[in-house]
Order: structure tokens, then C-alpha cells, then sequence
């Protein structure tokens, strides 16, 4: 009795730490990706990890898009209540600052809650946008100083798509 109680068990572990693995799996996102954004054509193939932790699992996928010139844009998309990211997001989003060389501000982009955060001596953008509670886009754009020209390029990804898909 004791064996057989033991291999429940076991059973049920596996089959829990499968189940928690592939919660979340960045490969979903890849057909949700832009093939422009802001303008700009993708520069490289996406780059994806799901990973597991201590029963905790989240996932990531980024994709680049620039021009011959020096614009670039990042785009990620993060999922996990564990992901740095998503704790990021929950800190930065409790605060509002304005130095001479950064901005951090809320605001809402699509009906998302979201922090834009400015380093004016850069001139790089970030706009971290949570579609769900465990699921942040993160929009880079270099160079820049405008918040508009963020939430633009924000308004051509589909954000209610991510959010189902980081459920």
C-alpha cells in the first residue's frame, strides 16, 4: 500500500510540474509579432525562453525591429507573476518622478495600465504596459523624447491578444 501510494504521488508531481511548465510558452506570441512596428521591418529572427523555477514558471519573447539608420525598436513580451519584469512593472507603476535627465510616469495606453519611462540624456524611451495581472508588454524605442510617438507604436500591437495568450 505504502509503494502504491508512493507512486501516486510521484504521478501526481510530475504531472502538476508539467502542467505548471507549460503554463505559459512564449511560442505562442510568435505569430502575434508585427512584421513592422513604428515603421521599421523586423531585424532578426524572435528570441524566446520559457523557464521554470522552484515550481514557479514564466516566459519571455523579444523581437527587434530597426532601419539602416539609427532607430530601433525592442519589443517583449513577458509572462509570470515570477518574472522580473512583471515585479518591475509592479513597483514602477506605484511611482511618479521627473528628474533633469528621467521621467517616470503612469498612464493608460489602450485601456492598459502603464509606466513610461523617458531617459532624456539617451534619449531612449521604455513603455511597459501590463495586458493582464502576470503579463507586461515592454516597448523600447532609441532614440526618442516623446511619450506620443510610445503609445503610437503601442496602438499597433495587439495587445488584447497577448493578454489570452498570457492567461
Amino acid at each position: 500500500m505504502y509503494a502504491k501510494g508512493r507512486i501516486i504521488l510521484i504521478s501526481l508531481c510530475v504531472l502538476l510540474v508539467s502542467v505548471s511548465a507549460s503554463a505559459v510558452d512564449y511560442k505562442n506570441w510568435i505569430p502575434l509579432l508585427p512584421e513592422t512596428l513604428g515603421g521599421l521591418a523586423k531585424s532578426d529572427e524572435p528570441d524566446g525562453i520559457n523557464m521554470e523555477m522552484g515550481g514557479q514558471s514564466w516566459s519571455s519573447l523579444s523581437q527587434e525591429y530597426s532601419d539602416n539608420a539609427n532607430k530601433s525598436i525592442s519589443l517583449i513580451i513577458v509572462s509570470g507573476i515570477v518574472a522580473p519584469q512583471v515585479q518591475a512593472f509592479q513597483t514602477m507603476s506605484q511611482m511618479q518622478m521627473e528628474t533633469q535627465d528621467v521621467l517616470v510616469k503612469t498612464l493608460n495606453v489602450s485601456g492598459y495600465r502603464a509606466v513610461f519611462q523617458l531617459d532624456k540624456e539617451d534619449k531612449k524611451g521604455t513603455l511597459m504596459i501590463s495586458v493582464n495581472q502576470q503579463s507586461v508588454v515592454i516597448i523600447d524605442v532609441e532614440p526618442t523624447t516623446r511619450e506620443k510617438e510610445l503609445v503610437a507604436v503601442a496602438k499597433e500591437v495587439p495587445l488584447g491578444k497577448i493578454a489570452a495568450q498570457g492567461k
